[in-house]
């Protein structure tokens, strides 16, 4: 199970809410199990909707995109300060935090996780604050719970 250093945790939830009604991504690094530093990423499903709705049809609201090459460098900087890539963590907009049918196409096409041992972190978003969070992993044919966390919570 994951958890969430005094300083991780906080930036998740302000990126969080901050990004909503959209939902927000970020990469999650740290040793162990432990979250001890988080890069907040830009929600790019906006851009892609408007430069081309027919392939993406969703926009921030039910869907998240990140600039990958720069999620990729972000990886090799934590590899070679000691960190390993933790967690893809990103928030559901007033609809809980469980792992959808999209979050599954993503993370795993034709049914192949594409970064097996990497946790899913989903937020569940609301009006009123952050109701909690929930995290997945790769079993082997689908994104299992792993753990709810509580933590999360917390009120606008």
């Amino acid at each position: 199970m994951l958890t969430f250093s005094p300083t991780a945790l906080p930036q998740l939830q302000e990126h969080a809410l901050a990004c909503y009604p959209a939902e927000c991504v970020a990469l999650a690094f740290g040793t162990g199990t432990t979250v001890i530093r988080v890069a907040l990423l830009d929600n790019l499903a906006d851009k892609l909707h408007a430069m081309d709705p027919a392939e993406y049809p969703r926009t921030s609201r039910d869907f998240f995109a990140f600039n990958e090459a720069k999620a990729a460098r972000l990886v090799r900087e934590a590899e070679a300060a000691g960190e390993h890539w933790l967690a893809l963590v990103h928030s559901h907009i007033d609809c809980g935090a469980y792992f959808s049918a999209e979050d599954a196409r993503y993370a795993a096409p034709e049914g192949k996780a594409v970064y097996p041992e990497l946790i899913q972190v989903v937020i569940d978003c609301q009006p009123a604050g952050i109701r909690e969070a929930r995290s997945f992993r790769w079993n082997g044919t689908t994104f299992a719970p792993l753990a709810i966390h509580p933590e999360f919570a917390r009120n606008r």
